[in-house]
Formats: C-alpha cells, structure tokens, sequence
C-alpha cells in the first residue's frame, strides 16, 4: 500500500464517516501532509525508515490543518470533534511523534 493511501486510511479511522467531499478534503489534507513532513526529515532518512511513526504523524498533522484558516470554534469529522485550539495540539502531537527525525529547528517543544 503506498504511504498516502495509508495515512488516509489511519485519518479516516480518526474521523469515522466522511461524504464523499469531507473524504477528498481529507486525501488533498493527506497528501499535503506527507509531503511537508517528508520535506522536515533529516537527509538520509525517508518516510518508509520510519513508517509507522510517519504514518502516525501525517494522519494527526493531516486532521490538524482541517480547519487552519477558517474562523471557527470547532469542527466535526465524522466521529472526530476538534475544538478551536485543539487542532495546534493535534499538529503539536504530530511533531512531537516525528522530532528524534525531524532536521534541527523542527522539532516541537510544548508550552
């Protein structure tokens, strides 16, 4: 199974049932999750090294950009509710899980 198709898998277990817009709102999310965190390894290191953390992170990271850029209190994707603030934890989470591979300067430290 290519890595997009199984961070949008992962993704789509977090959400539960998404129409037929939500779940290829949710696969460009993916995508563009995969590639900006591929982008943020260390050289040498590629997404399949790590695939489970990878996998893991792209999905999170992924469902934290769902909302980015709208002004809301919060959203609902299937079974998943993110509220406002929520979705820099799940981004935060999604770094964290990634940061022993991530190059210098990308790794998240809570506040």
């Amino acid at each position: 199974m290519r890595l997009a198709d199984q961070v949008l898998n992962q993704a789509e277990l977090l959400t539960g049932e998404l129409d037929g817009t939500g779940r290829e709102r949710l696969r460009l999310l993916c995508a563009a999750a995969v590639r900006a965190l591929t982008a943020q390894l260390r050289d040498g290191l590629s997404p399949e090294d790590i695939r489970e953390d990878f996998v893991a992170a792209a999905s999170l990271y992924a469902l934290s950009r769902w909302g980015r850029g709208e002004d809301i209190q919060e959203f609902r994707a299937g079974d998943l509710t993110v509220k406002k603030g929520q979705a820099a934890e799940l981004e935060g989470e999604a770094l964290a899980l990634l940061a022993p591979y991530l190059k210098q300067g990308f790794a998240f430290l809570g506040v």
